[in-house]
C-alpha cells in the first residue's frame, strides 16, 4: 500500500517549499454525539505530506476501515461522514508570527466512498492566511 485512504499535504506559500514538521489529526465526528473523535495524528514529513498515520498500519487499509468505522459502528459506516483534519504547530512553524494557529478542516466523505475514492486535503499556508482544496 503506497499511502492511506485519507491524507494530507502542507506547502508554504510564501516561501515555496513544503510546511515539515505540522501536526495533523484526523477525527471522525460521531453523529450521535457530534462530537469529533480522534483516530489518527501524524507529522508532515520532508515533502509536507502525511501519507501515513501514526497508529495504523501501513500494510493493510483493513486497519485503517477498521478504525474509522469504530466511531459510530457499523451503521455509521453506510452513512456519510464528516471528518476534519486538524493542523497544528503552525504558530510554532511560523516562529509566533502567524494570525492562524492552527487551522481545522472539515470534509464529507460520502456513504460507500471508501475504499474505492481516496481523499486527499492540502492546506496552502502562509503566516496570514490559507487556502485548500480537495486534492488527488
Amino acid at each position: 500500500m503506497s499511502r492511506h485512504p485519507i491524507t494530507c499535504h502542507v506547502l508554504d506559500t510564501v516561501a515555496g517549499k513544503p510546511a515539515v514538521g505540522i501536526i495533523c489529526t484526523l477525527k471522525v465526528q460521531d453523529a450521535a454525539t457530534r462530537e469529533f473523535i480522534k483516530i489518527a495524528q501524524a507529522s508532515t514529513n520532508s515533502d509536507g505530506r502525511v501519507v501515513y498515520w501514526n497508529n495504523i498500519s501501513q500494510s493493510s487499509d483493513d486497519e485503517f476501515y477498521k478504525i474509522l468505522n469504530s466511531v459510530g459502528g457499523e451503521e455509521a459506516a453506510k452513512t456519510d461522514r464528516l471528518l476534519q483534519i486538524r493542523f497544528d504547530g503552525i504558530s510554532e512553524y511560523f516562529d509566533g508570527d502567524t494570525f492562524f494557529p492552527y487551522v481545522d478542516i472539515c470534509f464529507i466523505v460520502k456513504a460507500n466512498a471508501l475504499p474505492s475514492e481516496h481523499f486527499h486535503v492540502p492546506l496552502l499556508l502562509s503566516r496570514y492566511s490559507y487556502s485548500t482544496y480537495r486534492g488527488s
